[in-house]
């Protein structure tokens, strides 16, 4: 009997993108689910209300930064498969392995916020956001190197393009990576390191143009 060939495999990448964007388009549109109205009961003048939403700044920080991260790891998906052409089963459950990982975050993201005031569970809200970004990270490289490695790229892409897809998603675990032992020493320092981020993209990005 002669075995059927069931692996995945083509050049029209349509339907991976088109996933792709649902995900990450979905998971954005599910972070607004952690802000949460002020209970009608506390909040009896604009007084009060005013109060109320400027405890929950936390909150809305939380959401804007998780919004900005799903936005940045979308275009990183999103410049890699410009320069992807060909695929095959593998490529493909790496993509599905990002995304579940994109997926996850609105989750990560209401760990974050529900134990915010709690300063012994908050250091593991924070290095479980962390630690989601570090698997992003090490997996859009692993994407990346696989199509490089396959021959399923460009021809001809130019060496630092190419070293610019491979640092980015390595650079990016690199910085929440410190946070994490940052976290040990301090919460607030290791929130405040994941600002470095912005400049290592940015770094990069100039370095690859």
């Amino acid at each position: 009997m002669r075995r059927i060939d069931v692996s995945i495999q083509g050049e029209d990448l349509g339907r991976i993108v088109a996933l792709s964007d649902g995900v990450f388009a979905f998971a954005m549109t599910l972070l607004v689910l952690s802000l949460v109205v002020p209970s009608t009961d506390v909040v009896h003048t604009n007084g009060q209300l005013g109060y109320a939403l400027n405890h929950d700044l936390p909150t809305f920080f939380g959401y804007a930064f998780t919004f900005v991260m799903i936005a940045v790891w979308w275009v990183v998906h999103n410049r890699t498969y410009q320069y992807i052409t060909r695929f095959d089963s593998t490529l493909v459950w790496l993509n599905m392995l990002l995304l579940a990982q994109i997926a996850v975050m609105p989750f990560a993201l209401s760990i974050f916020t529900t134990y915010g005031n709690d300063p012994y569970s908050f250091a593991y809200a924070v290095d479980l956001f962390a630690a989601t970004q570090i698997t992003l990270g090490l997996t859009i490289t692993g994407t990346w190197e696989y199509a490089r490695r396959k021959g399923f790229t460009k021809p001809n892409i130019p060496p630092s393009v190419s070293r610019y897809f491979t640092r980015r998603g390595l650079y990016t675990a690199l910085v929440f990576g410190l946070s994490i032992g940052i976290s040990f020493v301090n919460v607030a320092w290791a929130e405040y390191s994941w600002v470095l981020i912005f400049f290592v993209q940015r770094a990069l990005t100039i370095e690859g143009d």
